[in-house]
């Protein structure tokens, strides 16, 4: 009788042993966010208009990215913005979640004669 009832305890106690060592693996979480570039806001990006010279959107968004000439003598300037966020979850060593989002935001002005003639988001 004595045998009998510890052998019922062996199961309950090994399950709650497996439960604690896995009680700290039991869910993670971690994110990660990777910025590269600048991100021009609405608000700004609103300010921007033709007529407008080179030397206003440089105090107002900074210096480009990129500026590329073109034949007809016009100038592109572009911002660029990129933002990666990963997200990963971990649920009792057997199921691992990555989630991943990009960002990315270009904004492009044309100048002519060193003043704005389009401004544009990509």
């Amino acid at each position: 009788m004595k045998f009998c009832r510890y052998f019922r305890i062996i199961p309950l106690f090994t399950a709650s042993l497996l439960g604690l060592s896995l009680a700290g693996c039991f869910a993670t979480n971690s994110s990660n966010t990777n910025i590269a570039g600048r991100t021009v806001p609405d608000d700004i990006f609103a300010q921007i208009h033709p007529g407008q010279t080179k030397d206003f959107v440089l105090g107002l968004i900074g210096e480009p990215f990129d500026k590329i000439s073109e034949d007809n003598g016009s100038e592109v300037w572009r911002w660029n913005y990129h933002e990666t966020k990963t997200q990963e979850r971990t649920f009792m060593i057997f199921y691992v979640a990555v989630d991943r989002t990009n960002t990315i935001q270009t904004v492009a002005i044309a100048f002519k004669d060193g003043v704005v003639t389009k401004a544009w988001r990509e």
